[in-house]
């Protein structure tokens, strides 16, 4: 069928879809809600693919390939082949971001899935209208989760009315200044985190988000501001260059020399960022994160770095440029 709609069904709010499938509500869910009647509280798992080699016996072994799949585990449906670096995003882990929207003033208007589960979506209604002519045109935010590796998470605001395949694409082609794209790599639900704080900052306004956004990225560091943004974010590298033996005889090596080198070089040098932009240190930061939870040794005993992305501590690097 033309809607591609997961299960013949989705839930909606106001006005019936073209297709006349689907749930309708008399008022707008929660979120939990919005999971539960759009056919959307299942979860989506990453498995390694395998292949069969036999030997001269006739015997074989189970090998993997290196690349996934992602699964709903539901009913063990395949929905995509995907690499290593994938990571899946959970459709109820997804939507967190419409929480601010919903205190906002913001209602949901509809959500499902197409294409057997590929790509998800959910549309919230904003409160106030457009005027244009004698029209009163409504606007909404989307959301769009896909689980198959085709295309990252977006959030947009749109004019359009999602409730099949068809509208859905129809909004994610209109190109829009205000979206908001989320690769499925390592980080993608710390990431997704960061836009929803940036749109609580921003009272949900869609420009005024994008602009911290910007100023996140316009704003150039000098290397004594990384340096002391480093050493903020993680203390540790503030005993860099220490080593030696202590009062009970035990050795010290600097462990934190190499360490905050490295994070330096990246700095500099790291592919998107050119040692200048804040942006650039943000997404660095989240690319080093083995680096900066790498388990450190000291004698027999191990002592593990913790990651933080304290969001203060950038506004506070933008604010305090000496």
């Amino acid at each position: 069928m033309a809607h591609q709609l997961l299960d013949d069904t989705m839930f909606y709010v106001g006005d019936t879809p073209w297709h006349k499938l689907g749930i309708k509500l008399e008022k707008p869910p929660s979120i939990q809600s919005a999971l539960v009647e759009s056919n959307l509280d299942w979860k989506v798992q990453k498995v390694p693919t395998v292949y069969q080699l036999y030997n001269d016996t006739g015997e074989y072994k189970l090998h993997e390939t290196g690349y996934f799949v992602t699964i709903k585990t539901d009913n063990n449906t395949p929905l995509g082949n995907v690499s290593a670096k994938y990571e899946v995003l959970q459709n109820t882990n997804a939507f967190e971001p419409f929480e601010i929207l919903l205190d906002k003033g913001y209602t949901l208007e509809t959500a499902g899935a197409v294409d057997e589960g590929r790509k998800v979506w959910i549309l919230a209604k904003k409160p106030s209208t457009v005027k244009i002519g004698d029209d009163n045109l409504l606007q909404y935010a989307l959301l769009m989760n896909s689980h198959d590796g085709s295309t990252p998470v977006f959030l947009q605001p749109t004019d359009i009315r999602v409730v099949c395949a068809n509208t859905l694409n129809w909004a994610l082609d209109k190109k829009s200044d205000m979206r908001f794209s989320i690769r499925h790599t390592t980080g993608v639900n710390d990431r997704l985190k960061q836009v929803t704080d940036i749109l609580k900052d921003a009272d949900s306004n869609w420009s005024k988000a994008h602009e911290i956004m910007n100023r996140m990225y316009e704003h150039k560091l000098d290397e004594k501001q990384a340096e002391t943004y480093f050493e903020v974010v993680i203390p540790y590298l503030r005993n860099r260059g220490l080593s030696g033996k202590n009062k009970l005889g035990q050795i010290h090596r600097d462990f934190a020399t190499p360490v905050f080198n490295q994070l330096k070089d990246n700095f500099k040098h790291g592919r998107g960022n050119k040692g200048e932009r804040l942006f650039g240190m943000l997404i660095m930061q989240l690319l080093n994160t083995l680096i900066i939870r790498r388990i450190i040794k000291i004698g027999s005993k191990e002592h593990s770095l913790e990651h933080h992305q304290d969001t203060n501590v950038m506004r506070s690097c933008m604010q305090n440029e000496s």
